[in-house]
């Protein structure tokens, strides 16, 4: 079966598909990173759950739930314009592997509920407060496998014709080389801004050796993932490899931007500069959610380009939605400073 006829027809969508492909890319980067401080910070709370690191775990523990809020609220946008520009190909590999897309959602809930219980309970279930936390990161473990293998397979329609042999929507993309060097480098990403993370409400909650506890994970976070993400480079079909070699100047450039952004949060890490390390963090994983992007766009180039995409030119929609926003934004900033002030007071 040729897997080119298995790919949907394009369909029109209402502006130029440069503005939905950038704010793909800067919506995506919102979410990883709170996705990142979530993760990591549930790790780094249950490694310091010990009596004498007790503090920092308790401080992790009631800001989880609400950065769970924000990962999902934050990973609405990135899908749907993921959805309008190449929907032809994420519609398809979700239906593929439909039985474990769908069971996204009650793992999110699970998890969602272990969280609240590891706050709201922090006190009074000392025995189980641990194997509540990692229950809560084992179903985010999965959620994050799930969005892998998706977002993997629907890069694959060679392995589509898969689905022929076995109908029942459990298709996986285990055999893709990719999978396992992508998943990890995110997971380990995590670890590294879970740091940050914990350093941050270390800070703000003045606990004394959390910002040296925090910066350690950041720093032995992001020198492991050096070798994952030379490891995900390796993994990629040679044709692919060799863009970020030179084949492409734009992808070569945003790769080689981002190693020198690693370079420089390690150099702060070490110096304990945390407000710098945070925006630096921050502007490097905008460099490597481009460099994802790039890689999106060479596994599909046989198949699709964003740049054949018609256009109606219905710009409103577009304006009407940055203009809300832009409301949120502000509604959002003003109600985290409310949050802050509050958690300083004494």
């Amino acid at each position: 079966m040729n897997p080119a006829s298995l790919i949907p027809a394009v369909t029109p969508i209402p502006v130029h598909w440069a503005w939905i492909d950038t704010l793909l890319v800067l919506t995506f980067t919102v979410h990883i990173l709170l996705m990142n401080a979530l993760f990591g910070g549930g790790v780094i709370a249950l490694f310091n759950s010990t009596k004498e690191r007790e503090p920092l775990a308790r401080a992790l523990s009631s800001r989880l739930p609400t950065v769970l809020a924000l990962v999902i609220n934050f990973g609405v946008a990135p899908l749907l314009f993921l959805q309008t520009n190449y929907g032809i190909f994420d519609y398809t590999s979700s239906v593929f592997m439909g039985g474990w897309w769908l069971a996204v959602i009650p793992f999110l809930l699970l998890a969602y509920y272990a969280l609240y219980v590891y706050d709201f309970r922090y006190s009074g279930m000392r025995a189980g407060r641990p194997a509540t936390l990692v229950l809560a990161l084992l179903f985010l473990f999965f959620i994050g496998f799930m969005f892998s293998n998706n977002m993997t397979l629907m890069l694959r329609p060679e392995a589509w014709p898969d689905y022929f042999t076995a109908p029942d929507g459990l298709l996986l993309n285990l055999k893709d080389p990719t999978l396992y060097p992508r998943f990890l480098h995110f997971m380990t990403g995590a670890l590294a801004v879970g740091g940050l993370f914990a350093a941050l409400v270390g800070r703000c909650a003045r606990l004394g050796r959390a910002v040296e506890t925090g910066m350690k994970w950041f720093v032995r976070g992001t020198v492991i993932n050096l070798f994952l993400g030379l490891w995900f480079l390796m993994a990629l079909p040679r044709e692919i490899m060799l863009q970020f070699m030179g084949g492409s100047l734009w992808a070569t450039g945003t790769l080689l931007a981002s190693l020198c952004g690693a370079g420089l949060i390690l150099y702060l890490g070490v110096k304990r500069s945390l407000l710098p390390a945070v925006l630096t963090t921050a502007l490097t994983v905008l460099l490597m959610a481009v460099t994802r992007h790039f890689v999106r766009a060479f596994f599909l180039a046989p198949y699709f380009s964003t740049q054949d995409i018609p256009s109606t030119g219905q710009y409103s929609p577009m304006l009407l939605f940055l203009a809300a926003l832009a409301a949120v934004l502000g509604v959002s900033g003003w109600m985290i400073s409310l949050y802050i002030k509050v958690e300083r007071r004494p």
